[in-house]
């Protein structure tokens, strides 16, 4: 790792915060469960989740990233609601809570420090 940097850190509203990527994990908006969709919808307004053709529920983007990051931060961060997929990522997969099988390299954080995919897998308690 680099010198000083490290995910996370004690009272970081997100594990790897602040992001040095522009939380690129951010860049497709999320999955997320109808239940997880209707709580969103009802703090938020409908406008900020909509059904995919294939029926799955997301987050809508605005430039580029999830409509709930503004400044580098995600809004919702820390609430009940906060969806699965998010609070998993990278190490657990949210529908199986088996590991995360899909590509890590979302995050360039794991291109740059693969010793993080290792943390993971040593630590599943995530």
């Amino acid at each position: 790792m680099s010198s000083g940097h490290h995910p996370g850190g004690e009272n970081s509203p997100l594990p790897c915060f602040p992001c040095p990527h522009g939380s690129a994990c951010c860049s497709w908006g999320v999955t997320l469960s109808d239940e997880e969709a209707a709580a969103i919808a009802a703090a938020h307004g409908d406008h900020t989740v909509y059904q995919a053709r294939w029926g799955e529920w997301r987050t809508r983007v605005r430039n580029r990233r999830c409509i709930f990051l503004v400044d580098n931060r995600c809004t919702i961060h820390g609430q009940p609601y906060y969806p699965a997929v998010c609070r998993c990522f990278p190490w657990t997969d949210a529908e199986t809570g088996g590991p995360y099988e899909y590509d890590q390299t979302i995050c360039p954080e794991f291109v740059q420090y693969p010793e993080y995919v290792q943390i993971g897998r040593a630590n599943p308690a995530r």
